[in-house]
Order: C-alpha cells, then structure tokens, then sequence
C-alpha cells in the first residue's frame, strides 16, 4: 500500500472534511482552513476574518507550499506582524516510522499571547495600503492565545482527524485485500473500527473534561439494535456505575436527550421542565447533557457534570461549547461507521 497514491479524498469525501473543519472552527472560534499536501485549498474558509478575505493570499501559507511565511519548529508562521497560522498535518501512518501527510489544517490567524499596541500596526497598514484605523478594527476580531490553549487546540485537532484518516486508511486497506473470504475481511474491518472507536472517544472524553473542568463525565453509546445506552467510557463515576449504567431510549435524563437530539442543562438556576422530576442525584452541582449526532443521526449521549465538592456552574456558553464539540464526535463516528 506505501506505493500507491492516497489523497484526502480517497478517505474523507469533502463535504465531510468541511463538516468536521466547521466544528472545530466553532469548538475554538478561531478560523480554520484546509489544503492538500501542494497548498491548494480544499475547503471553504470557516469563521473567515474581515481580513482574509474570500481566498487564499501568498501571506497565508508558508514557503513551503507556495506561499511566502517562514515555517517555524512548531509549525507556525506569520502572515503579517503579530498574527501567526499553526499548521497541523493530516497524515496516515503505515507503521510506527512510516507515514504519509496528506494535508493540512491551517488555523488562524490569530494573535499569540498578546495583541500588539495599535501604534504598532501603523507601518503595516502603510503597506497595505489602509488607514490604521481600518487595520486595527480588524486586528480587534482575532482571538488571542495562550501558550497552553493552542498547543491544547492543536493536540486535539491533530489526534482527532488522525483517528478518523487511520481508520479509514485501514478500512481502504481491507477492502483491497485479495485474500481471505468476505467474513474475515468484515471481522477486521470492524476490529479496526472499534480499535480507533475507542481510541477517539477516550480522547473526546479527557478533551471535553478538560474543557467544561467537570469533576465527572461519561461517554454512552446507543446500541441501535437493543434501543438502549451503555456508558462505554468515564471520568470519575464509581466503576460499578459505570459498568452496570443502562438506559432505554427516553429513560432517565441521557436517554430522553437521545430520543429528543437535545441537549440539556442543570444548574442551580435553571432546571428544563422537560427533565424536573428526573433529577435523582442531590449531590450535583451542575450538569450537561448533550446528543451525539451527526445531522439526524444519534450515535449516544456525553455527560458532563460538578459536584458540591468542586462547585463549577455550567451556564448556556458551556452547554454551547460541549455541543459544538459532540458536533465533531459525531462527524467522527459518522466516518468509522462507513
């Protein structure tokens, strides 16, 4: 298989790629962007910037690929002083020395650590051809990062879409076999399947954990065929609860958000009707519920919740951000299911 030639549409048809870049674009409300191992563009923009305009300029990829930014050891390159792109590679592995990058997803601009005076944009805008004020009234869109929030956001963009690009790589790889009966080649299929499953929805789990800083959280899966859900991996819950936890579909609060497709939120201040006389749990101090789902589609439910103990109140943002996210799970799960 290392001889024959692989894009990134040979494994994610494109209106999938741009899904799955939408919800990352949404999850860190930055912009993102995506190109083929040349530098052509192979999306649409998400979360596009006054000054980026409708396509790519040469200041917005790096010499390496045709345009003019200087490629930093971090991958990182600036378009323009005090706005960096982080490139983050697209790659399928082979073994564990060999692999083969595909693309890129390019994120940003953004500003790193902190946005420079305005004066200092006056030479910029000079040669842009601006007033400054136009310059700094865009400057004032871009969101600005910390060390930790954009190494974090890349970490989880690359290890996300390298679950996704494996699995389908090895999926491509089973199909082309010549040997072996039908049976055998659908066993592996879905051996791979599950391998990569799992490797994702633990990462999805520690990544939206880390987000919403709950002091305990679960991924369920729905079992289509039984109409019910299983927790199939959690952050501090009881081992018993976790390995013995099964709802219908409708029952309890988990399964009447995967029977509706809506998520909801628990807090002090706000209780949905719909879920009032469900609350068995005094010892919460704030929850999320939310669907996994790609468009109509229900693959299970995320919880997020805190307890008395380490009191974090989830609010509409929080619920917001852990949709978004169970957005990209479900882009994800849509992919290793085909």
């Amino acid at each position: 298989m290392k001889n024959i030639k692989i894009t990134l549409a040979d494994l994610v048809p494109f209106n999938e790629l741009q899904e799955m870049q939408d919800s990352f674009s949404e999850v860190a409300n930055v912009s993102v962007s995506t190109i083929d191992a040349n530098g052509r563009s192979l999306t649409v923009m998400s979360n596009m910037l006054s000054i980026c305009q409708d396509k790519f300029c040469k200041q917005c990829l790096p010499a390496f690929l045709g345009g003019e930014g200087i490629i930093d050891d971090e991958l990182s390159f600036e378009c323009m002083p005090g706005l960096k792109h982080y490139l983050i590679p697209l790659k399928v592995s082979f073994s564990s020395a060999s692999s083969l990058i595909l693309g890129y997803i390019i994120v940003g601009p953004v500003i790193f650590m902190k946005r420079n005076e305005k004066e200092e944009y006056r030479e910029t805008a000079h040669k842009m051809g601006i007033e400054l004020d136009q310059l700094w009234s865009w400057i004032l869109e871009f969101r600005v990062f910390s060390y930790r929030g954009i190494h974090s956001l890349k970490d989880m963009i690359e290890n996300m879409t390298s679950r996704i690009l494996n699995l389908a790589y090895a999926k491509m790889v089973i199909q082309k076999k010549m040997s072996g009966d039908r049976s055998a080649r659908l066993f592996e299929r879905r051996a791979a399947a599950s391998r990569h499953r799992d490797e994702f929805l633990e990462l999805f789990l520690d990544f939206v954990m880390q987000v919403a800083r709950g002091s305990a959280g679960s991924v369920m899966l729905l079992d289509s065929d039984k109409g019910t859900l299983e927790i199939r991996f959690s952050r501090g819950l009881p081992p018993e609860v976790a390995q013995k936890t099964s709802l219908k579909l409708g029952e309890g609060i988990s399964g009447l958000s995967a029977e509706m497709k809506k998520p909801f939120l628990i807090n002090e201040e706000r209780v949905d009707q719909l879920i009032s006389d469900r609350l068995k749990k005094p010892a919460l101090f704030s929850s999320m519920v939310v669907p996994i789902k790609f468009r109509e589609d229900v693959y299970g439910v995320v919880n997020i919740s805190s307890d008395k103990a380490l009191p974090i109140k989830f609010d509409e943002i929080t619920l917001a951000l852990l949709t978004k996210a169970a957005g990209i799970a479900g882009v994800a799960l849509e992919s290793m299911s085909n």
